[in-house]
């Protein structure tokens, strides 16, 4: 049960309503730190705005290795919402559930390109040691063959995200994610 409540889609106003749907038709279900949001329309707003940009909008980098970021980003805040949600995200879009496991519980195992595991670091030291951040992080990046839009791309998800964190762990809108997150024919089952 979340320690705040949350504005569920059958009780919100009709505008809320309706930033609930757009999300719904973007994202494939609303999330509950939506809900948790709903209360304040504006504050719902801003927030879908800067999720549904920095997550949808390729201005460098395709969906698929933002959510791999999301993925990384959340097992490093031991994020209990985040991190399944962005697995199940990935898991729709393709990526195998072996691989999937590998982001999240050590993503240096994970099979992949080098210039990905050199942004997935720059995007942990980001997350976890934002002060030590240099230059030569950010041209490292590039000498991998990243440009600046890949590099803002993936600062904002990162960013975005840990801004994210101490909200829902304190918050803990994240009580019906499991059933949010499964088809509407496994909802019932369990």
């Amino acid at each position: 049960m979340p320690f705040l409540p949350t504005m569920p889609q059958e009780e919100a106003s009709t505008e809320v309503r309706g930033i609930y749907e757009y999300v719904l038709s973007r994202w494939g279900f609303v999330p509950n730190y939506f809900e948790a949001l709903g209360h304040d329309q504006q504050l719902l707003q801003d927030q879908v705005n800067l999720f549904t940009n920095a997550m949808f909008i390729e201005r460098g980098l395709p969906k698929l290795i933002k959510e791999q970021i999301a993925a990384v980003v959340s097992a490093i805040n031991m994020s209990s919402y985040c991190l399944p949600a962005h697995l199940e995200i990935l898991g729709r879009m393709g990526m195998e559930k072996s691989l999937c496991r590998k982001l999240s519980i050590d993503y240096k195992l994970a099979p992949l390109e080098p210039n990905v595991m050199e942004l997935l670091k720059f995007c942990e030291k980001l997350s976890i040691r934002p002060s030590e951040m240099q230059r030569a992080d950010f041209d490292h990046l590039r000498e991998y063959g990243w440009t600046d839009a890949d590099i803002f791309d993936a600062v904002l998800v990162t960013l975005a995200l840990r801004m994210r964190q101490p909200i829902l762990s304190r918050a803990r809108p994240y009580a019906r994610l499991r059933l949010a997150l499964q088809p509407a024919s496994l909802a019932g089952a369990g």
